[in-house]
C-alpha cells in the first residue's frame, strides 16, 4: 500500500463532494437542459469531474463558488443564461439534485478520528449547497458540518477556490497547523496534486471501499 500510516498527521482535511457527500453533477445538468429553451451546449462542463469545458455557465457557477455573486445573482443567472423560466424555489431544488445523499458510514469513521486528530473541511461549494447539505446532516447527525468539525473552509466564504494555491494557504494560516502536518483526502486529482505542491500529503479518493478501509487504519 502506497499510503504509509505515519502518525505524525495532527489534521486530517476532507473535501466534500465525492468524499462525503455522494454527488452526482449530471443529474442537475440534464434537469437544467430540459426546461431549458437553449442549446445543449450551454451546459456542457456542469459534470465538471470528467469533462473540462468552459462556458459561460462554467464561468458564472466558478465565480458563484468563490463568492462574488448572492443567491439571488447566481439564479438569475442560471434563467438568462439557460433561458430557464423557473422559480427560486425550483431552480434551488434542481441546483441541489447533484448532491445525491451524505455518505453516513463515512462520515460516521470520520467522526471518531476526532478521539485522535484535528478533523476539518475543504470544500468548492456554494450557499445554496451548503443550506441544503447541512440540512442532509442536520436530519441524521443532529449537526451540521460546522458543528460535526473543527474547521470548515467553504470555497465561497474565502473567495477562491481549489486547486488554486492560496486556498490551501489559507487553510494552513487559518487551522494552525503546518502544511506536513495535515493528510488532504480529496476526489479530483488537481487538487490533490495542488495539495501536495503546498507540502500537504494526500489521499486520492476513487473507491469507496478502499477509502473506508484506510480511514480504519487511522483509527
Amino acid at each position: 500500500n502506497i499510503y504509509m500510516i505515519h502518525d505524525n498527521y495532527k489534521m486530517l482535511l476532507f473535501d466534500l463532494g465525492g468524499v462525503i457527500i455522494d454527488i452526482d453533477p449530471s443529474r442537475t445538468e440534464n434537469e437544467f437542459r430540459k426546461i431549458s429553451n437553449k442549446s445543449y451546449s450551454k451546459f456542457k462542463g456542469l459534470d465538471y469531474r470528467n469533462e473540462k469545458h468552459s462556458s459561460e455557465l462554467i464561468t458564472m457557477f466558478f465565480k458563484y463558488e468563490q463568492g462574488f455573486l448572492t443567491d439571488s445573482e447566481f439564479r438569475d443567472g442560471i434563467r438568462k443564461i439557460g433561458g430557464i423560466d423557473r422559480n427560486d424555489e425550483e431552480i434551488d431544488k434542481i441546483w441541489n439534485l447533484v448532491l445525491q445523499k451524505i455518505n453516513n458510514s463515512v462520515l460516521e469513521l470520520i467522526i471518531k478520528l476526532k478521539k485522535k486528530y484535528s478533523i476539518m473541511v475543504l470544500s468548492n461549494t456554494n450557499n445554496i449547497h451548503r443550506v441544503y447539505f447541512d440540512f442532509l446532516t442536520e436530519k441524521i447527525f443532529k449537526n451540521n458540518f460546522s458543528g460535526l468539525f473543527d474547521k470548515v473552509f467553504y470555497s465561497y466564504e474565502m473567495g477562491c477556490r481549489k486547486p488554486d494555491k492560496i486556498i490551501y494557504n489559507k487553510v494552513v494560516d487559518f487551522s494552525g497547523f503546518r502544511a506536513n502536518d495535515i493528510m488532504f483526502f480529496d476526489d479530483m486529482k488537481e487538487n490533490i496534486k495542488a495539495a501536495e505542491n503546498n507540502g500537504m500529503n494526500s489521499y486520492h479518493v476513487k473507491n469507496k471501499k478502499e477509502f473506508k478501509d484506510y480511514l480504519s487504519t487511522l483509527l
